[in-house]
């Protein structure tokens, strides 16, 4: 599939894009950060799908970094970030957001997770009540016990680890198969190199969000909450969260696919803006 007449070059850097180190409780966070001379909004905070990293929303902080702070966070063990000792848990990469919020000395922020990062971005709301300020989910599904069955093991395939290289061609074959409708294949190629630099620890992303569920954690949020709805394996699943947001809405994107905040920034960032911009 070729890509299509307005997609963009993944692998530009925007201009003015820094990157950085945070102390957190697992070693040191990275992290890349866009902001403008005179920020007019609270700090975004963005918290990537696992396994991949930070490195695909260059040009999303890029993009939303014209009139705030914008900043993309390599979840520890991914990206350049230091791994856990141990198979953290959502509520643990949340808490070093946490510290992130903390090392930065950020009075108040606004989170937007996707996927994996979705969960992050729940439990960070939940665990910082007074300063996670609003909430943007890319994706939030709310499984059956048969689908949750069924994704773990086909993630004990996918992210199996050894000597032969078979994982390589195993997460190729994974990122085609969910590759959206709007994906380039340079696209695609960045999400697989990022995630495996993961390497053996690849497997505690999807391994923490598996035991962390939309469907008991968003009833208790209380701050704002936005959840974008695209076209991927996850819109049946994330269409059950409509009951459970207690505080929001979900806005349906049918004509936009899985990785639309790497490929379809642009088109995005004023929906951010509508959403978190809004008295």
């Amino acid at each position: 599939m070729a890509a299509s007449k307005d997609s963009i070059d993944v692998w530009a850097v925007p201009p003015g894009l820094r990157r950085a180190y945070a102390p957190c409780r697992f070693g040191q966070l990275h992290y890349r950060i866009a902001a403008p001379s005179a920020p007019r909004f609270p700090p975004l905070l963005v918290f990537h799908q696992t396994p991949t990293s930070g490195r695909c929303y260059e040009g999303l902080i890029g993009e939303m970094g014209r009139d705030r702070i914008a900043i993309a966070v390599d979840t520890p063990g991914f990206g350049a970030s230091d791994p856990p000792s141990h198979a953290p848990s959502i509520a643990d990469y949340a808490g070093a957001m946490g510290d992130l919020i903390d090392a930065l000395s950020l009075p108040q922020v606004d989170v937007l997770g996707d996927h994996t990062g979705a969960k992050i971005a729940v439990e960070c709301a939940l665990q910082n009540p007074e300063r996670v300020r609003r909430v943007v989910l890319n994706a939030a599904p709310v499984y059956t016990a048969a689908e949750l069955d069924a994704l773990q093991q086909q993630d004990v395939a996918v992210e199996r680890f050894g000597g032969d290289g078979e994982h390589i061609l195993a997460r190729w074959a994974w990122a085609m198969h969910q590759r959206g409708v709007d994906t380039p294949l340079d696209a695609v190629l960045l999400e697989v190199a990022e995630s495996l630099r993961a390497g053996a620890h690849v497997w505690h992303g999807h391994h923490a969000a598996f035991g962390y569920q939309h469907r008991d954690a968003l009833p208790r949020v209380s701050q704002p909450v936005l959840i974008l709805h695209a076209q991927d394996d996850l819109w049946a699943p994330t269409a059950r969260a409509r009951p459970f947001i207690r505080n929001g809405r979900m806005v349906d994107l049918p004509e936009w696919g899985r990785e639309m905040l790497l490929v379809r920034f642009q088109a995005v960032a004023p929906i951010l803006r509508e959403f978190l911009d809004a008295d």
